[in-house]
């Protein structure tokens, strides 16, 4: 039996661009006229299901076509082709302040958005109270809305919104304003609604946050569909975008008659095909138990193992691997000289593969993964760089600040020692 409760089949939306003014007039008295006029197609071909209880995410750069596809699901956008069923009370925080009255109250704003979301006037009374707590603006709820700053509006939209008990909650990005604690109240708030059977859709650029919260999610790009399934794999492919990253090696593949390739899955970390004509072909993270990864905990023991081409003749070459972390800072670099390997390279097949093996005493949280190769140089802490991965991830660590003792506060678990004196 077939549960879903958003179906889209087929969605595209084209909006006509103009040359001039002219062109945009003429285009609205006769709509034959094309002279100066151009399509530009912000969705192509959208298909997909969200079945009931599901949370699912829509991902993709800015500009893929996220919130198009939102306004077309919640009916303030009628798609060009396709069609889209939705079957439920749906609420939906698209942009901060949708659907408030500036010169209004909070409160009566509060009870303008439960009258539009189907609440009986008796009913959002009977809430306003658990609202106006959740929100936590205090004597601001009698204020214009005009008055609030952007947290104070995000406050009081999303308390509305998932205190009205909706079916579907479609949330696009409100929830990156805010103080960092309400943010922890409202993700607290939206796992337990999930957890209930709420059917969540939601959009986001923070992967950490789609991975905690979706099972599956869409990934757009440029207006195409490129993916719809497994989150995990969504966001693999998501943050290869724009690095030189192609379709996974999904078998062994026969560089020369003499030498077979390893046998790689589909969901490790990066690949490339081996037939590419680059040395570097592929990059796994893993666990302790040697399973595939993108999630550890604070303190885990992992490998970061690179594959790459070439047999024993070549010399004084060297892997390298670079983190970065969610603020685009590199927070640590080696090689394998740096770590005493002075020779990488096979010389019993035509692929080599390094492990790095590092303790993640890192503040929980994402980073960015890079492996390069490169050829020793007469100057110190350079090479020459003949292969490089681009930055791939991301690689999430985790720890629960609130409720487990963590062995360090801050960025890095510097070996620290202590002494009585």
């Amino acid at each position: 039996m077939n549960n879903a409760v958003i179906s889209v089949r087929g969605v595209s939306k084209c909006y006509p661009v103009f040359d001039s003014a002219r062109s945009r007039v003429l285009h609205t008295l006769w709509p034959k006229y094309e002279r100066g006029v151009r399509e530009h197609w912000a969705l192509r071909d959208i298909n997909f299901e969200v079945q009931k209880g599901e949370s699912v995410a829509i991902i993709g750069r800015n500009g893929g076509g996220k919130s198009t596809l939102l306004e077309i699901l919640t009916g303030t956008l009628k798609p060009t082709t396709g069609s889209v069923s939705v079957r439920g009370r749906v609420s939906a925080l698209l942009e901060l302040g949708s659907g408030f009255n500036p010169e209004y109250s909070g409160r009566d704003n509060v009870l303008l958005n439960g009258l539009l979301l189907g609440l009986s006037r008796q009913e959002i009374v009977d809430r306003f109270s658990e609202i106006e707590e959740f929100a936590e603006i205090g004597d601001a709820i009698d204020r214009p809305v005009k008055t609030y700053s952007s947290g104070m509006m995000m406050r009081l939209a999303f308390s509305v919104q998932v205190l009205c008990d909706p079916d579907i909650l479609i949330v696009d990005e409100a929830l990156s304003v805010g103080d960092f604690f309400f943010q922890q109240k409202c993700f607290n708030r939206l796992r337990e609604m999930r957890d209930r059977g709420l059917t969540l859709l939601f959009v986001s650029h923070d992967m950490g946050t789609v991975r905690d919260l979706c099972q599956r999610a869409v990934y757009l790009r440029k207006g195409a569909q490129i993916y719809a399934g497994d989150a995990q794999v969504a966001i693999r492919r998501y943050f290869a975008e724009g690095a030189d990253v192609h379709a996974a090696i999904s078998s062994a593949k026969s560089f020369n008659s003499d030498s077979v390739f390893p046998q790689l899955a589909q969901d490790i970390a990066w690949s490339r095909p081996v037939a590419s004509g680059k040395p570097l072909f592929a990059v796994r993270v893993l666990d302790a138990n040697d399973c595939d990864t993108v999630v550890a905990r604070l303190g885990d023991t992992i490998r970061i193992r690179a594959y790459f081409q070439g047999g024993g003749d070549i010399e004084r070459l060297r892997v390298a691997l670079v983190l970065k972390n969610r603020y685009d800072q590199i927070i640590n670099a080696t090689h394998s000289r740096r770590l005493g390997f002075d020779n990488i390279v096979s010389t019993e097949r035509d692929w080599s593969a390094f492990d790095f093996e590092m303790d993640l005493r890192l503040e929980a949280g994402l980073y960015s993964i890079q492996v390069r190769l490169a050829s020793e140089s007469q100057v110190p802490n350079q090479g020459v760089e003949l292969d490089s991965t681009g930055w791939f991830g991301p690689l999430e660590v985790r720890w629960d600040y609130e409720n487990e003792p963590a062995p360090f506060l801050g960025m890095f678990g510097l070996p620290v020692r202590g002494a009585l004196v």
